[in-house]
């Protein structure tokens, strides 16, 4: 038979896994800001034109500029959004960076063709890199 645990016998989560889901649903809400800014935005203008009649043209013009506002908070929003995205691992980060600058240097040096001692500095340097990256790697900013 299928037992359930009650929640006296769960064990309580701990707070980085709370706030990793916490986080990912705030990143998920703000992935859709824009859409929702946008389908707000437009209804209200096309709302405001065409429902709204009567002699008062500046409500409609007020709700036509509120949502003309919408609007543009929206598209803003898009461009430039609140919540930048955060990295963990920033040290590593910087190392893989820095490995991925080698590869360039790499192809570079393996298409000049004639720059064989250069070439093995380079995987020399980037032999280093790997080390350098998996000491940093699990390390958090």
């Amino acid at each position: 038979m299928l037992e359930t645990q009650t929640d006296e016998e769960t064990p309580p989560r701990s707070e980085v896994e709370r706030t990793g889901k916490r986080k990912a649903r705030t990143r998920a809400l703000v992935s859709y800001m824009p859409v929702i800014t946008a389908i707000l935005g437009i209804t209200l203008i096309i709302g405001s034109v065409v429902l709204i009649y009567g002699p008062n043209d500046l409500s409609r013009l007020l709700l036509v500029t509120f949502g003309l506002g919408i609007l543009v908070v929206g598209i803003w929003f898009a461009a430039h959004p609140f919540f930048k995205s955060s990295r963990r691992f920033a040290p590593l980060r910087r190392e893989v960076e820095s490995f991925m600058d080698l590869v360039q240097v790499l192809n570079r040096q393996a298409a000049a063709a004639d720059a064989r001692e250069d070439i093995e500095s380079t995987k020399a340097k980037m032999h280093e890199a790997v080390e350098r990256m998996v000491a940093q790697s699990g390390k958090q900013a």
